[in-house]
């Protein structure tokens, strides 16, 4: 394990430059395949670029065929440095149906308080249903400046599914030149044409 972070303060030439630092950090691993994310585990930036900062998950990627999922908890990774302090450590964890780049209808809100270089959970008592296609938004809207900032991977030339803005205008996160991903992570229970008809069938009884 590393004993020191290095903050190598490099800024990015986005849409949102200045608004992003590099860091060298200990990979994130994730066991549990129920989890579901894009990032690479390797910690590499930190950002505060945009009011909704959020991934989109397409189903297909995980689950061929699936329809739906039925969304336990979400997972989320921040990181705060002294130079760039928070003026709030609470945010809105969000989910949202929609395809990239568009955000149709929120499904869920709940506040929850960022934790410095640890996960942060917004858990549902009743799993909440999506679309094959939804997202997962840390909302900054309760901060003046977009805190508290979200921790980012190293990045990919693959399909963009981590984006930066608000809700009538998203773009794609670049860092580095590359589609960076957000530390956001989903505990679903994928819903097929089957499970569908099966929890439909449960409501029914109670």
């Amino acid at each position: 394990m590393k004993t020191a972070v290095t903050i190598l303060f490099l800024l990015s030439l986005t849409a949102f430059a200045g608004t992003q630092v590099a860091v060298d950090l200990d990979p994130i691993v994730r066991t549990d395949a129920d989890w579901l994310s894009y990032d690479n585990g390797t910690a590499q930036w930190f950002t505060w670029g945009g009011v909704y900062r959020g991934v989109w998950f397409n189903m297909e990627d995980f689950t061929p065929g699936a329809i739906g999922a039925y969304v336990e908890q979400s997972e989320f990774w921040f990181y705060h440095h002294s130079s760039y302090p928070w003026d709030t450590s609470d945010f809105y964890a969000e989910l949202w149906n929609g395809t990239a780049p568009n955000m149709t209808n929120m499904l869920d809100q709940t506040t929850v308080t960022a934790a410095h270089y640890a996960p942060v959970y917004a858990t549902y008592g009743t799993p909440i249903t999506t679309e094959a296609n939804f997202w997962c938004f840390s909302n900054t809207e309760m901060s003046s400046g977009g805190w508290p900032s979200n921790l980012g991977d190293a990045g990919s030339s693959g399909v963009a599914h981590s984006y930066n803005g608000d809700t009538t205008s998203l773009a794609p996160w670049v860092a580095g030149g590359q589609n960076c991903n957000y530390f956001i992570s989903v505990l679903v229970e994928p819903m097929t044409s089957l499970s569908r008809t099966t929890w439909g069938s449960m409501k029914a009884l109670f």
